[in-house]
């Protein structure tokens, strides 16, 4: 019985309820037909007894035959009535049956989760899981669920993530401003007082302006980066299918172009894997065309990474620079190494953070790194940084898709 139980519960809605209507149905066939013979087994017996045997025609006989009695007669109809009522009776109870089987087999169980998954998720509460019990249309909607939930976790993580990182910039930032702000109130100052005495000293007033044209423009600088952030984290991720040696030719010119006027050694390698790396048919009618492989990406956010790494390691590197760009199926990595001083400890402990400049460098606000990072994780991948024997390493990956041949 509970080998049919579970046979049943992995079954589609329309074949379990086709399976357990004919099991009642049968059920009750054979019950209405055990009564049926049974009623006319008790009414041949009542009959028998009524038998009147003529002793008037056959003197010579006696009969020990009871006399028919009214209570034998309510009898016989009763089992008339019983006759017809009783299998029109288990019907009904077979009916009701067939409704309770269905519902605890088939719809209690996934209705109690779907109820429960709906009521945490509207208490916010999205860590728990959805198990489907079968694999009939109640599964798959449990499946569908599940789906959902996992998608509004990572959502919310993501809402969560993104909230924590405006905090830091915003916390970042306003550090950052302090120190530019302070300096243009004592430059002012300091100016107001060489302009009030007598006489004027012009020498010291055009070096206080000058101080404060400076920071001025410290301040304006971060105002435009935190507008392009902002910008940055609005911009859609656009996937396009780019051709492997197209791309690969494409990065090894920007390398070219970005180090070209400088005199430092940039070495540019790729790697792959064919046998598991995506494949592009070019849209020929020849069913013999050459077979390439290509990545699903978006062309702008992988060449600003490499742009602001390049150009990182550009400043910090002695001499030389290996650029390395490889895939697989999901994932495309870029990796810059140079030989400079390599990272701070805070940086590597503390991880890519913003105006957190990786090296000293008074001219630069320490966004390049973070700028990477963000889009990076726009793209669905990561940014490692560590530093080596040599100098420093970064790499960052995107997430790609894997792409139908056409």
């Amino acid at each position: 019985m509970e080998r049919l139980r579970h046979h049943i519960r992995q079954m589609n809605l329309k074949k379990a309820l086709f399976t357990i209507v004919c099991i009642n149905i049968t059920a009750a066939l054979a019950l209405s037909l055990l009564s049926f013979w049974g009623c006319i087994a008790v009414r041949s017996q009542l009959a028998r007894n009524r038998t009147i045997i003529n002793i008037h025609s056959a003197p010579f006989l006696t009969s020990s035959a009871p006399e028919p009695t009214a209570q034998t007669d309510a009898a016989v109809d009763i089992i008339s009535v019983v006759q017809i009522l009783l299998p029109v009776l288990i019907y009904i109870f077979a009916l009701f049956t067939t409704a309770s089987m269905f519902y605890r087999l088939k719809l209690k169980e996934p209705l109690a989760v779907l109820a429960s998954g709906a009521s945490r998720i509207i208490e916010n509460d999205l860590d728990f899981t959805i198990e489907a019990a079968s694999q009939d249309e109640l599964g798959q909607l449990c499946t569908a669920f599940e789906t959902m939930r996992h998608t509004l976790l990572d959502n919310n993580r993501e809402l969560w993530r993104q909230a924590e990182e405006r905090r830091r910039l915003n916390a970042a930032f306003s550090h950052n401003l302090r120190n530019p702000v302070t300096v243009l109130k004592g430059a002012a100052k300091l100016a107001e007082k060489s302009i009030a005495r007598n006489p004027p000293e012009p020498g010291k007033i055009a070096g206080q302006i000058a101080l404060i044209t400076n920071y001025a423009g410290r301040i304006e600088h971060y105002i435009e980066t935190m507008s392009s952030i902002q910008r940055l984290e609005e911009t859609p991720v656009e996937r396009e299918n780019i051709p492997w040696d197209t791309l690969v030719a494409e990065l090894r010119q920007t390398v070219y172009l970005i180090g070209m006027d400088h005199d430092k050694q940039i070495h540019f390698h790729t790697s792959d894997h064919p046998k598991t790396a995506p494949v592009y048919r070019s849209a020929q009618t020849d069913p013999s065309a050459q077979i390439n492989r290509s990545v699903s990406l978006d062309r702008s956010i992988l060449f600003q990474i490499a742009e602001n790494l390049l150009s990182n390691a550009l400043r910090f590197a002695r001499q030389n620079i290996d650029v390395s760009c490889s895939v697989n199926e999901t994932i495309l990595e870029l990796s810059v190494a140079d030989d400079g001083g390599g990272f701070p400890a805070s940086l590597i402990r503390d991880g890519v953070r913003p105006f957190h400049k990786g090296r000293e460098d008074a001219e630069h606000l320490g966004m390049g790194l973070y700028t990477c990072k963000l889009l990076c994780e726009r793209h669905g991948g990561t940014i490692t940084i560590q530093n080596h024997a040599a100098g420093s390493f970064v790499s960052a990956s995107l997430k790609i898709q894997p792409l139908a041949l056409h």
